[in-house]
Parts: structure tokens; C-alpha cells; sequence
């Protein structure tokens, strides 16, 4: 839903998005995926999407290279906060299958004081950045929906499935040291579910409509640089466009 709304906006390319999910062809790995991919498996034994076990990058001498000697405190971290707060762990991965539109695989199901909640484990090198719009700095977090929906399609989609309440979690952690981590609980309300129960709604018509006309592509030298099609992709665009602004009296500052 987050990329088809960039896709609409012309904030995403829509070859990229057939590609992805449509066509199912993987991005490409980057070496933050494969450290939080490894970490998430170590921690809670969930294999990534792709079904292979994570391996972590060695040195030489067959020691764990920096950053994964970091993220391995890490885990002992993880453990710690559940065991700290009471959280039991029932299941990793479960694949949410009740909705007839949408689906989801959370990483934990936990109980904590009998209550279900649904955890999921992020890695991150934005651990304290307030500005970048996956930043984890708790100011203003709230107003990031981009990371917050997360928090909404999966709880609307446990309550659906497990028929009772259901608490979620961001548990997050630092790829720069190994001792930054964080749990934040996100409360939503009745309202926002309605909300996101028509967000659904109104996507897959759109999904739909795109499917029958076909995606576009919307070349830019600064998405396709970054995109894994680039090499192949016959509209991606290998030269800056020319940026243009209004520069008039009226947003000029004046001295006396």
C-alpha cells in the first residue's frame, strides 16, 4: 500500500513496482538487509522471505566482522527486553490469512500479562535521526506514517484473525553500537482501523486498475540511480534533469 500511494504521488516508478509486486522479482540485498536479516533470524529464528538462512559476513580469520559482533550483543539484548517485560513468545512468521484482501507476515506473536501482541523487530542506522522519514527518534514518531502503518495493517489484521485485542510493538535496533535499542508500544484507535479497512479497499481498486492499464514509468536520475533495474530498464534515466524555481521578490528577505 506504502509504495502503490508513491507510485500514485510519482514518488515511485511504476515498472519498479510491477516488478516487485507483480512480477516478484527481489530487490537486491544490500548489506544493511543482510545484517538485519541475520540478526532477525539469530534473535527470533524467523527465516527471511526468502527462505534462506542469513549467513554473517567473517573476516579471514573466520571471526564475525564489526558489524555483526555488534549486532550479536544485540540479540543478547533482545532477549533481555523480552524476558524484562514479560513477553512469552507463541510464533514467529505467521502469515495473516483471514482478510479476502490483504495479508501480512509479522515477525513475533507474544503474550504479555495473557495478552497477545504482535512485535516486530526493526534494525536501523537512523536510530536517533528525527529529520530522514525512517528516522527512530521517538520526537514527533508519530507523525511518521510511513513507519506507523505498519503498526495499523497488522494489528487490523490480528484482530480479524485471533478475534481479541491485540498490543503492538516496534522493537528497534541500532546498527551503529551495540547497546542503542528501544520498545515502543503503539496504541491505535477504533477510528484508525476504519480508516485503513477503506485504505484497503480503495488500493486494491486502484491495484486493479493499474493491472488492466499498465504500470508507467516515471524516470528520474535520482529514483533510478538507487533502483536495481537500472541496468536494463529501457526508460531509466541516465542524466540529471534540469530543476527549476521561481526566484521573485516575494520570497526574498529584505535589510533595511
Amino acid at each position: 500500500m506504502k509504495s502503490l500511494a508513491s507510485v500514485l504521488t510519482g514518488n515511485e516508478c511504476g515498472l519498479k513496482f510491477k516488478s516487485m509486486y507483480i512480477d516478484g522479482i527481489s530487490m537486491p540485498s544490500t548489506a544493511p538487509m543482510n545484517i538485519g536479516n541475520w540478526f532477525e533470524y539469530t534473535a527470533t529464528g524467523q527465516l527471511p522471505r526468502s527462505g534462506e538462512v542469513p549467513e554473517p559476513k567473517t573476516l579471514k580469520n573466520g571471526n564475525l566482522a564489526i558489524d555483526y559482533v555488534r549486532m550479536e550483543k544485540q540479540v543478547d539484548n533482545y532477549h533481555a527486553m523480552l524476558k524484562h517485560h514479560g513477553f512469552t513468545v507463541e510464533s514467529t512468521g505467521h502469515v495473516f490469512k483471514k482478510h479476502e484482501l490483504a495479508t501480512g507476515i509479522s515477525d513475533v506473536h507474544a503474550r504479555k500479562d495473557g495478552k497477545l501482541c504482535i512485535i516486530d523487530v526493526k534494525t536501523t542506522g537512523l536510530f536517533d535521526n528525527k529529520w530522514e522519514e525512517f528516522g527512530w527518534a521517538m520526537e514527533r514518531i508519530e507523525e511518521k506514517h510511513d513507519l506507523m502503518i505498519q503498526a495499523v495493517h497488522y494489528s487490523y489484521l490480528a484482530k480479524l484473525e485471533f478475534k481479541e485485542p491485540v498490543d503492538f510493538y516496534f522493537a528497534v535496533f541500532s546498527t551503529k553500537n551495540d547497546y542503542d535499542y528501544k520498545l515502543i508500544k503503539v496504541n491505535i484507535d477504533e477510528d484508525t482501523f476504519i480508516t485503513h479497512d477503506h485504505d484497503i479497499q480503495k488500493y486494491s481498486t486502484l491495484l486493479q486498475v493499474m493491472v488492466k492499464q499498465g504500470f508507467k514509468a516515471n524516470p528520474s536520475y535520482d529514483l533510478c540511480r538507487k533502483c536495481y533495474l537500472k541496468e536494463t530498464c529501457l526508460k531509466a534515466s541516465k542524466v540529471a534533469e534540469i530543476k527549476t524555481i521561481d526566484y521573485t521578490n516575494a520570497n526574498q528577505s529584505h535589510y533595511e
